[in-house]
C-alpha cells in the first residue's frame, strides 16, 4: 500500500539531490570550449557529481606511471548502483563468465574518452556527458548502466594542456603556423613511456593498460565507444566500420553499429554537421579500443572529430572553417547521448544477440597447441590469463593433426606431454582465436594498420591449430628452483634459452657479479652447454663479497635452476679459462634522444629497459651526446628518419669512439644513416616501382599496393653460431614496411629472409615480396674493437614481440 507513495518520494528526493548538481561551466568557472581542464579538475568535477547525485558512483582502478588517478563513472538509477554488484554478476551469465541463466535484465554502455592524451576535447565532453545523463536522461537509467571513463590517458592529457596553456596567444590564434599548435617532440598523444594506448589493449604492455582491462573484463559491454580526434580537414567519423572486418565479427554486430549511425546522422543531419561513415576506421587489428570489444561481444565503435594537437582552442582549417573546441565537444556530446538512447530502445534485441556471440559455434579451429621452453610457454599462458583466456597440458605425448605454422600447412605435427593447449570452446575461444590463429583472413588488404600478429610466431613456438578434440590436464606450474649453493664447487651455470633469462644475466651484472657465456658448444660436469649459456664462476667472483649469497637470492627471484659445474675441465670443446667461454662486461648504454627519432620507438626502448630488463639506460639528448660518449659504452639509435651519415667533427668523435670498442645498435629506420654510405658496409636495397602513368586516379591507392606490406611475418633463417641469435630455436620477423637490406658482405649475417621466402602470415605486395628475398635482417659489423649492430625490423614494436625482447638483450650483452 505504501509502496507508489515512497517510489513517489524517492523520486522527488533524487530530483531535489540532483538539483544541487552544478553543470561543467559553473563548477569550473568558465565555458566548456573556452579553456582545457587539467586532469586535476576534471577529477574534482566528478566528485562533486557524486557527492551531490545518488545516480553516480565513482571506482578509482589505479595510478598512471606520474601517479595520476585512473577511475571509472558508473551512472544509472540509484536503485541499480546499489545492487551494481548483483547487476554485473547477473549480466556476465550472458557471455557464460558467471555461472547462471540467461537474461535481459539491463544494458551495459562503457564510454572511453582521451586514451590519446592530446585530443583533448572528449575528456570535455565526458563532463558534459555525466552532467545531462543525471539531469536530461533518468528515465533511461532504469535499464542502463553506463560507465564513463573519463580519461584513459591523463599523463598525456596534462602534458598537452600544460604545453598550450603555457604557449597560447591571448586571445588564442587560429592560423596554424603559430606556436600554439605546434607540439614538441615528446607530445601529449602518448603516455609517460611514448606508448600509444590505443594500440595495446590486447598486448597490455602499460600499467594504464593492465588496470583499465582487469576492470573491463569485470564487465564485457554490450557496447563500448572509443572517443578519438583526427585531422583538422576531416569531418566527424562515426560507425558503421569500413572493410575489412574479421570473420568473428556478426552480421548482427554490423547491423547494430548501421543502427547507431542512422540514429546519430539524425542529430547531425538537424545541425547541418558534417561527417562520415564506412571509410578509412577498419576492424582487424585485436589491439584498438573498438576491435577489443568486438572480439568480446560488444558493439564496439571509435568516434572521430577533426582536431587533436594541432587544433588548440580554436584552429582554421583547409576549408577556411575554424574548427572550435567548442564544436568539437558539442560533437561528442551528441554521440556520445546518441549512443545512450539507442542502446536503452534496443535492451531486448542487445541482449539477445550478445548471447548468441558468445556460443561459439562453427569456429574455424577447436584447440591451439603450442611447444617450446617451458618459459615461453609459461609467458604465454600468463598473458592470456590476463584476458581470461583458459589454456591446458597436452595429457600425453601427441601427434596431431591441423595446420602446422612451421610447415605452413594442413599435417601432423608431434608434441611432447604438457604442451600448451588453448581451446576455443570457452566463453572467450574467439579472442583466442583471433590472437593465435595462424592467419588472419582478409576481406580487404588496404588496413589501418598491421595484419599479422600471431601470438606463436611472436613467441617462436611450434604450433598446429587443429579442428580435433584433445585430451589435456592443468598446465604445470613452474617447479621451484633448487637453490642451495656450495662454496665448494668450481661455480655454477645455465643455459640461455629465454627473456626470462635475459632478464637474469641483467640482473647479475647490477649485481657486479662475474659472468661468461661460450660462443661454442661445451660438455663440462656432465651437461651439454650449448652457445651462450651463463656460467657464474668462482674465480671470476673471489673478490666480492657474499657473491655465491647474492647468487642465490637473485636465482630465486627469478625461478631459475642453476646447475653445478664442478671442474673447469671440460670433457669436450674448451675449457671454462678459454678464450671462447668471454667474460661479460656490464653494458653501460645510452639511448640518443634526437627529434629525427620516433617517440614511439623511444619509448619502446625506455619501457624495456626499466619495466621488462629492468636494466640502467642513460637518456642522452643529441646536444649533450659528444660529451656523454666518454662514460657510455653502447648507444642505441631508435627507429627514425635520420639523414645520411656524413664525415664532420661529431661523427668523427663517435667513429674514434666505436673503433675504441664502443657498440651502436641501430634500430629500424636508423639504419638509414649508415646505409649506402663509403663509411660503412650496409647497403640498401632499391624499392620496387610501379608504371602508374595511366592508371586511373580511383585506382592509385590500391595499385601501389604492390610494393608495400602491412605488417606481415616471415620465418627467419638464423645462424646460431651467430651470438644475435643465441637462446633462439626458431625465429619470426615482424615486417612492418618494404624496407630490405642487402646481406653484408664478409659480414656476420646473424639472421636474413632466404632466397625463396614467403610470409607466414599477413599482407606483403608481391613487388615487396620479392624485395625481401635474401635480405638481411639482424647483422652485425667491426669497426676497430667496437662494432655497429643492425636491427632491421623493429624488434621491440608495442612490447609484443616476445623473441624480439631476446634478441635485444643478445645485441646489449654479447
Amino acid at each position: 500500500m505504501l509502496r507508489p507513495h515512497f517510489s513517489l518520494f524517492f523520486l522527488l528526493f533524487v530530483w531535489i539531490t540532483n538539483a544541487q548538481l552544478k553543470t561543467p561551466d559553473t563548477f569550473l568557472g568558465y565555458a566548456l570550449g573556452t579553456n582545457f581542464t587539467r586532469h586535476h579538475q576534471v577529477v574534482d568535477y566528478y566528485q562533486h557529481l557524486e557527492a551531490n547525485s545518488t545516480s553516480i558512483k565513482l571506482q578509482a582502478y589505479g595510478k598512471t606511471n606520474e601517479g595520476r588517478l585512473l577511475q571509472l563513472a558508473f551512472i544509472s538509477s540509484p536503485e541499480n548502483l546499489e545492487n551494481l554488484e548483483s547487476i554485473r554478476k547477473t549480466h556476465l551469465q550472458n557471455s557464460g563468465m558467471e555461472p547462471g541463466p540467461k537474461n535481459d535484465n539491463k544494458v551495459i554502455v562503457w564510454l572511453s574518452y582521451n586514451v590519446h592524451g592530446n585530443e583533448s576535447s572528449s575528456t570535455e565532453a565526458s563532463m558534459k556527458t555525466a552532467h545531462a545523463l543525471l539531469t536530461q536522461y533518468q528515465d533511461w537509467l532504469q535499464d542502463t548502466i553506463v560507465i564513463l571513463d573519463p580519461c584513459i590517458n591523463p599523463d598525456g592529457r596534462d602534458r598537452y594542456v600544460n604545453f598550450y596553456n603555457q604557449t597560447k596567444s591571448s586571445p588564442y590564434d587560429s592560423k596554424g603556423l603559430t606556436r600554439e599548435h605546434s607540439e614538441s617532440w615528446h607530445n601529449g598523444r602518448s603516455n609517460h613511456y611514448m606508448f600509444d594506448l590505443n594500440r595495446d589493449w590486447a598486448w597490455i604492455t602499460q600499467v594504464e593498460s593492465q588496470q583499465r582491462l582487469k576492470q573491463y573484463n569485470q564487465w564485457l559491454p554490450h557496447i563500448h565507444v572509443d572517443f578519438h580526434e583526427q585531422g583538422i580537414n576531416s569531418p566527424y567519423y562515426f560507425a558503421p566500420a569500413a572493410e575489412p572486418l574479421h570473420e568473428v565479427i556478426t552480421d548482427f554486430q554490423k547491423e547494430f553499429q548501421d543502427t547507431l549511425g542512422k540514429n546519430h546522422a539524425k542529430y547531425f543531419d538537424q545541425e547541418g554537421w558534417f561527417y562520415f561513415t564506412k571509410q578509412t576506421f577498419d576492424l582487424l587489428y585485436p589491439s584498438y579500443g573498438d576491435t577489443y570489444p568486438t572480439y568480446l561481444g560488444a558493439i564496439g565503435m571509435t568516434y572521430e572529430q577533426a582536431g587533436g594537437g594541432y587544433a588548440g582552442l580554436g584552429v582554421d582549417n583547409n576549408e577556411n572553417i575554424e574548427v572550435t573546441l567548442t564544436d568539437r565537444i558539442a560533437h561528442h556530446y551528441t554521440t556520445g547521448i546518441s549512443t545512450v538512447e539507442t542502446a536503452t530502445k534496443n535492451k531486448s534485441v542487445l541482449n539477445k544477440n550478445y548471447q548468441a556471440f558468445f556460443k561459439n559455434q562453427n569456429l574455424k579451429y577447436k584447440n591451439f597447441v603450442l611447444e617450446g621452453h617451458p618459459d615461453k610457454l609459461s609467458a604465454l599462458a600468463r598473458f592470456l590469463e590476463h584476458h581470461e583466456i583458459k589454456s591446458y597440458g597436452l595429457e600425453k605425448n601427441s601427434s596431431v593433426k591441423g595446420y602446422d605454422y612451421q610447415k605452413q600447412r594442413v599435417g601432423n605435427t608431434s608434441f611432447s606431454q604438457n604442451a600448451l593447449v588453448v581451446p576455443t570452446n570457452q566463453p572467450k575461444g574467439k579472442m583466442a582465436q583471433i590472437l593465435l590463429e595462424p592467419q588472419t583472413k582478409l576481406n580487404d588488404s588496404l588496413t589501418y594498420d598491421i595484419t599479422a600478429w600471431s601470438l606463436p610466431y611472436a613467441y617462436g613456438l611450434k604450433a598446429n591449430a587443429t579442428r580435433e578434440n584433445l585430451a589435456t590436464v592443468p598446465f604445470p606450474s613452474a617447479l621451484k628452483p633448487n637453490t642451495s649453493l656450495s662454496k665448494k664447487v668450481y661455480g655454477y651455470a645455465l643455459p640461455y634459452k629465454s627473456f626470462a633469462d635475459a632478464q637474469f644475466l641483467a640482473a647479475l651484472l647490477k649485481a657486479d657479479l662475474g659472468v661468461r657465456y661460450n660462443s661454442v658448444p661445451i660438455t663440462n660436469s656432465g651437461k651439454s652447454w650449448e652457445r651462450g649459456s651463463l656460467f657464474v664462476l668462482k674465480g671470476d667472483n673471489l673478490k666480492k663479497d657474499s657473491y655465491l649469497e647474492k647468487l642465490e637470492i637473485i636465482a630465486t627471484q627469478f625461478g631459475r635452476t642453476l646447475h653445478p659445474v664442478t671442474t673447469g675441465y671440460s670433457s669436450a670443446g674448451p675449457d671454462l679459462g678459454a678464450a671462447e667461454v668471454h667474460l661479460i662486461k656490464p653494458p653501460k648504454v645510452a639511448i640518443l634522444r634526437t627529434d629525427q627519432a620516433s617517440t614511439l620507438s623511444y619509448g619502446e626502448i625506455w619501457h624495456y629497459f626499466e619495466q621488462q630488463l629492468e636494466y640502467p639506460l642513460m637518456q642522452v639528448d643529441e646536444s649533450r651526446l659528444e660529451s656523454a660518449l666518454e662514460t657510455m659504452d653502447q648507444l642505441i639509435l631508435p627507429n627514425g628518419y635520420y639523414g645520411k651519415w656524413s664525415n664532420n667533427d661529431l661523427n668523427d668523435k663517435i667513429m674514434e669512439w666505436v673503433r675504441k670498442g664502443g657498440k651502436i645498435i641501430a634500430l629500424a629506420g636508423a639504419l638509414d644513416h649508415f646505409a649506402n654510405t663509403e663509411a660503412f658496409k650496409l647497403k640498401k636495397k632499391e624499392g620496387p616501382e610501379t608504371d602508374t602513368t595511366l592508371v586511373p586516379y580511383e585506382e592509385l591507392e590500391r595499385t601501389e599496393i604492390s610494393e608495400i606490406t602491412s605488417g606481415s611475418v616471415f620465418p627467419v633463417s638464423l645462424d646460431k653460431t651467430n651470438p644475435l641469435s643465441f637462446g633462439l630455436d626458431r625465429y619470426y620477423t615482424l615486417k612492418l614496411n618494404e624496407d630490405a637490406f642487402s646481406l653484408l658482405e664478409n659480414g656476420n649475417n646473424a639472421a636474413y629472409l632466404s632466397a625463396n621466402t614467403s610470409p607466414a602470415a599477413g599482407f606483403i605486395g608481391y613487388k615487396a615480396l620479392e624485395n625481401q628475398k635474401k635480405s638481411l635482417l639482424f647483422g652485425s659489423e667491426t669497426k676497430g674493437r667496437g662494432s655497429l649492430i643492425y636491427l632491421l625490423d623493429n624488434v621491440l614494436f608495442r612490447g609484443f614481440w616476445y623473441s624480439g625482447k631476446m634478441v635485444f638483450a643478445n645485441a646489449l650483452f654479447f
